[in-house]
């Protein structure tokens, strides 16, 4: 980080020209007697005065250089969703650990005036890139919700793993989930183009930070990293405030966030076709060629009670309403729509017809 000096102007000259002054035997400032040869002192002291006035506009000149140049740094670096809003939020910060703070912070200085009208959320399977991109979507929909209600029901979430990344509807709202980027061309642009950004998920705090490098030495935006050493540490809740925050969510979405989140963790973990190994094993044994540990609390749930919890969230009923975002609101992108059963229903298939990893063909009971 850079540690700003502030140049020797102004109040400060004034702080140290009074001490100076104040430093001097009392009776030699008012009482000092006249020179009988003033001409010398006078111009020893305005010579003295002019040097330091040179000095002083120098160290001003490199002073102001160095701020311009770190603000510009900032704003042609930095990244921001789709608008330049000029209102203040308030920020959705309190009852969170010194750790998110510092990263709110660096979400700040992660913000610029840049028109961002599509996310691409990118991590290896495994690396809670499912939990990123959820947040994102939504946090993203909310966001449009509040600052282009107009463009809010247009919002599209989607998962692409092959193909062609650019696209032509820049004024349609999106957020793009992928495993498949290459960096061995590092003058391909990924067809990308400036109005996308990019969020990473990783699995070390190293692994990120060289995601991170690759993408901006291929003149992409990047926003939020987010590893699995760092979510160990704040948990899915920390991470939730660092994109409410920034997305400029109003803090009243905070609580409702917070409540959709816990309860779809839940059921990303003990429902669905990509529910934790552990759980599946519990349930069948023959799924797994390994013997695995119980899951510590998906057999105490009431997965069903859970599911209506979470379908009756302020959240859902308000991306329910969006057509375009209905996958969003299931354990993973490929289960089936919930219903208040769907859960149940999927693990007792597992039960009977050791279900694996992303594999349908249930039967509802």
């Amino acid at each position: 980080s850079t540690v700003f000096q502030a140049p020797l102007i102004g109040p400060s000259a004034s702080l140290i020209i009074r001490d100076i002054r104040s430093s001097m035997p009392s009776r030699s400032r008012p009482l000092a007697p006249l020179s009988p040869r003033p001409w010398p002192l006078c111009i020893i002291v305005i010579a003295s005065f002019f040097a330091i006035s040179a000095y002083i506009n120098i160290n001003n000149d490199v002073d102001n250089q160095m701020e311009t140049k770190i603000v510009k740094d900032i704003m042609t670096s930095n990244i921001r969703p789709l608008g330049n809003f000029s209102e203040v939020q308030e920020k959705p910060i309190s009852n969170i650990t010194q750790k998110t703070k510092l990263l709110l912070e660096q979400v700040d200085m992660d913000k610029s005036a840049n028109n961002i009208t599509r996310f691409i959320t990118y991590g290896t399977p495994r690396t809670a890139s499912t939990l990123q991109f959820n947040m994102v979507c939504v946090c993203f929909f909310l966001n449009m919700n509040v600052h282009f209600p107009s463009l809010a029901n247009t919002t599209k979430c989607y998962f692409q793993n092959e193909g062609d990344f650019s696209y032509s509807s820049l004024d349609q709202p999106q957020v793009m989930k992928t495993h498949s980027f290459q960096f061995a061309n590092v003058t391909n642009k990924l067809g990308l183009g400036a109005e996308s950004g990019v969020f990473i998920t990783a699995r070390t705090k190293a692994e990120g930070y060289k995601l991170a490098n690759n993408f901006k030495k291929l003149g992409n935006v990047v926003g939020l990293t987010q590893d699995l050493e760092t979510l160990s540490e704040i948990k899915a809740e920390g991470f939730l405030h660092l994109y409410a925050h920034f997305f400029d969510l109003p803090s009243q979405y905070l609580p409702m966030l917070q409540e959709h989140y816990t309860l779809w963790e839940k059921l990303r973990v003990c429902c669905g076709v990509q529910m934790s190994k552990h759980w599946r094993y519990e349930l069948n044994p023959a799924t797994s060629p390994n013997k695995l540990e119980p899951h510590p609390y998906c057999g105490s749930l009431d997965i069903d009670a859970v599911e209506k919890a979470f379908m009756n969230t302020t959240i859902f009923k308000m991306v329910d309403d969006t057509s375009n975002l209905g996958r969003i609101l299931r354990p993973a992108l490929i289960d089936k729509a919930l219903d208040g059963r769907y859960c149940s229903s999927y693990n007792e298939a597992v039960r009977t017809k050791g279900l694996k990893f992303n594999q349908h063909n249930i039967v509802k009971v």
